[in-house]
C-alpha cells in the first residue's frame, strides 16, 4: 500500500474505522491530520451507526464552575457478572467554568452535548466536555418564573433545540425554542400541553421527541415535544397510573418509552414496546419493597432505578455519557468558549 493511501480513502470508509476505535484513541486520531480532525469535529461523525462506547460522567457544583470528571467503562467481559458491578477508569478530570453554580441542575445530554442551567445566573449552558467548548445562552425573557429546559436534535432535520417552558410565576405557561447557530428564541404554542402541570426537570428523549410526566388535576399524563414540528401532544399512560400508583417517572430502555412509579408495597415498571400505541404499554417487572427492612416507615420516599459503580465518589450528578469530539463552533453565529 502507498504511504498517502489511507488519506485518501472516502470519507465513509474512514468514519466506520475511526468510529470503532475506543475514545482516548479517537482523541489522538484527531491530531493526526487536519482531515481527520475536521472529519471527528462534524456532524456526519456524530451521526455515524457506529458510536463510540459509552461512559460515565460526573458533575459537581463548585464556587465558580462545575466539576467535571469522566470514565470509561471497564470491557463487559471483563467485568463481574455475579457482583453486578462495573469497574470504571478516569478518563478526564476538570471544571467548566462559569458564574455562581451553587444551583446548577442535573445536566441531561444529546449526543454528547450536555445541557446545564443555573438559577442563580439564569443562564443556559450548552458545553461539549470533551472539545472543552461551552455556549451561554440567556434565558428567553426577564420572568421572574420558575423555568423547565429539554435539549435535544430533530431526527429529521438534525436541528439541536433547546426548550423553555415557564412552569411557574409570571408568564406561565408560555413556551420557546431556542435552535442552536440562530441566536434568538422563539415562542412556540403550548396546544395540549396548556393548563398541565410539568414534571420539574425530568424529561427523556425518545424516538426524537422529548417527554415529560405531566398532571391534568390529579391524572397523570405523558407530553411529548415533537422537535421537528415544534408542536406538543400527549399521550396516555397505562390505565393503572390513574390509580394510587406514586411518584410518576419516565426513563427510556432499549430505545422505548417506560413508565415506573410505586405502588403500595412495590415499584412498578412499563414498556411502551410500539410508540404512541397505547395498547403496547406491557409490564416490565415489579420490584417489591420490604419497608422493614432499612426502608423505615417513610412510604412518602421517591424511588429512583439506580446502578452502584466502584471507584466513583462523593457522587453529586452522575450520568452514562456519550462521548463526541462534535465541535460547537458547527454552530455558526454562536460565541463558543474554550476553557
Amino acid at each position: 500500500m502507498e504511504p498517502n493511501s489511507f488519506k485518501n480513502l472516502p470519507s465513509q470508509l474512514t468514519t466506520n474505522i475511526l468510529s470503532r476505535l475506543p475514545l482516548r484513541s479517537i482523541s489522538i486520531s484527531k491530531c493526526v491530520c487536519k482531515p481527520w480532525l475536521n472529519l471527528l469535529q462534524s456532524d456526519d461523525f456524530v451521526k455515524s451507526k457506529l458510536k463510540t462506547p459509552p461512559a460515565l460522567i460526573r458533575l459537581m457544583p463548585d464556587t465558580n464552575s462545575t466539576q467535571c470528571a469522566i470514565f470509561e467503562f471497564k470491557d463487559e467481559d471483563e467485568a463481574d457478572a455475579e457482583s453486578h458491578d462495573l469497574q470504571l477508569f478516569p478518563l478526564a478530570d476538570f471544571d467548566i467554568p462559569h458564574g455562581n453554580s451553587a444551583a446548577i441542575y442535573r445536566a441531561r445530554q444529546t449526543n454528547g452535548l450536555l445541557l446545564l442551567y443555573s438559577s442563580v445566573e439564569r443562564h443556559v449552558y450548552i458545553c461539549n466536555p470533551i472539545t472543552r467548548e461551552y455556549i451561554e445562552l440567556c434565558c428567553p425573557a426577564d420572568y421572574i418564573s420558575i423555568l423547565n429546559f429539554g435539549f435535544g436534535v430533530s431526527k429529521l432535520s438534525g436541528k439541536y433545540k433547546v426548550i423553555c417552558i415557564i412552569v411557574a410565576g409570571l408568564g406561565s405557561g408560555s413556551t420557546f425554542v431556542y435552535t442552536l447557530g440562530t441566536g434568538i428564541w422563539r415562542r412556540v404554542e403550548p396546544g395540549p400541553a396548556s393548563g398541565r402541570t410539568f414534571d420539574f426537570n425530568a424529561y427523556v428523549v425518545c424516538n426524537g421527541n422529548l417527554h415529560w410526566t405531566v398532571y391534568d388535576s390529579a391524572k397523570v399524563q405523558i407530553c411529548a415535544f415533537d422537535l421537528e414540528t415544534e408542536c406538543f401532544g400527549v399521550l396516555s399512560p397505562p390505565a393503572v397510573v390513574y390509580g394510587l400508583a406514586v411518584d410518576v417517572k419516565l426513563i427510556v430502555w432499549r430505545d422505548c418509552l417506560c413508565l415506573y412509579y410505586r405502588l403500595d408495597d412495590k415499584v412498578v415498571i412499563w414498556q411502551m414496546k410500539e410508540y404512541q400505541v397505547k395498547e403496547s404499554w406491557t409490564i416490565k417487572c415489579e420490584i417489591s419493597i420490604d419497608y422493614s427492612n432499612g426502608f423505615g416507615v417513610n412510604r412518602n420516599m421517591n424511588v429512583y432505578p439506580i446502578k452502584i459503580f466502584e471507584n466513583v465518589d462523593d457522587i453529586a450528578s452522575v450520568m452514562v455519557y456519550t462521548p463526541s469530539l462534535f465541535s460547537l463552533k458547527n454552530f455558526g453565529g454562536e460565541n463558543v468558549i474554550s476553557f
